[in-house]
C-alpha cells in the first residue's frame, strides 16, 4: 500500500471513528480523479470560505463512464461530529437538480448517518443546493462558497473524500454512500 493509499484509508477510518459509526468500512476501489489525496477548508473573509481537494488525477470536466456508472460521484469535506458534509458532485444519470450547473460539477450539503448493507454511510439528508464558484485546474477542484451556506464553521472540517452514492436499501433514505480508494 502506498503512503497515499494509507492516509485515505486513515481518513476513511477516521471519519468513521469519530463519527461514532459502528460498521465495518466497504470502501471501494475508484478512478484516481476521485481520490483525495490532499485538501484545505480556509476563510477568505467573514463572508466567504475557499475548499479544494488535489486528487490523484485530472478531474474530467464532464461525466466518464465511472461516473455514468454511479448515481452519484463526487469530493465531500466534512465535519467528523456532526456527519454535515458540504459536496461538489456530478450525477448526470439521476438528474438535474442544480440551477447552476446541472449537467456538469455543483454543490450541496447534506448529512450522513451510519452505514448500512453495503454502504460506507447513508444519506440522511440532502439540506441545500448553494451556488458556488468551482474551478477544476488539472487534479484540483476549489470552491468558493458564501460561509453560510456551508452546513458547518470551516474550522471544523476534519477531511476530505470521493465517494459515489448508490442505491442501498438498508439505508433509510435508499441511498448508500461508499468512500473510494485507489
Amino acid at each position: 500500500m502506498t503512503s497515499k493509499q494509507m492516509i485515505g484509508a486513515l481518513i476513511a477510518i477516521v471519519v468513521v471513528s469519530l463519527v461514532g459509526l459502528n460498521t465495518a468500512m466497504a470502501t471501494i476501489p475508484g478512478p484516481s480523479y476521485l481520490v483525495v489525496s490532499a485538501y484545505s477548508a480556509d476563510s477568505q473573509n467573514s463572508n466567504l470560505a475557499k475548499l479544494s481537494a488535489t486528487t490523484g488525477g485530472d478531474i474530467p470536466r464532464k461525466s466518464t463512464s465511472f461516473i455514468s456508472s454511479h448515481t452519484v460521484a463526487g469530493i465531500a469535506w466534512v465535519d467528523l461530529n456532526t456527519g454535515k458534509v458540504f459536496v461538489a458532485t456530478i450525477h448526470p444519470t439521476l438528474g438535474r437538480d442544480s440551477n447552476q450547473n446541472p449537467d456538469s460539477w455543483h454543490t450541496h450539503a447534506a448529512t450522513l448517518t451510519g452505514g448500512a448493507g453495503s454502504a460506507d454511510f447513508c444519506v440522511a439528508s440532502i439540506d441545500s443546493t448553494p451556488t458556488a464558484g468551482i474551478s477544476i485546474k488539472g487534479d484540483t477542484i476549489s470552491i468558493n462558497a458564501k460561509q453560510s451556506d456551508l452546513p458547518f464553521s470551516i474550522s471544523d472540517v476534519d477531511g476530505a473524500v470521493g465517494f459515489v452514492i448508490d442505491p442501498e436499501t438498508a439505508c433509510t433514505s435508499g441511498l448508500g454512500v461508499s468512500v473510494l480508494t485507489p
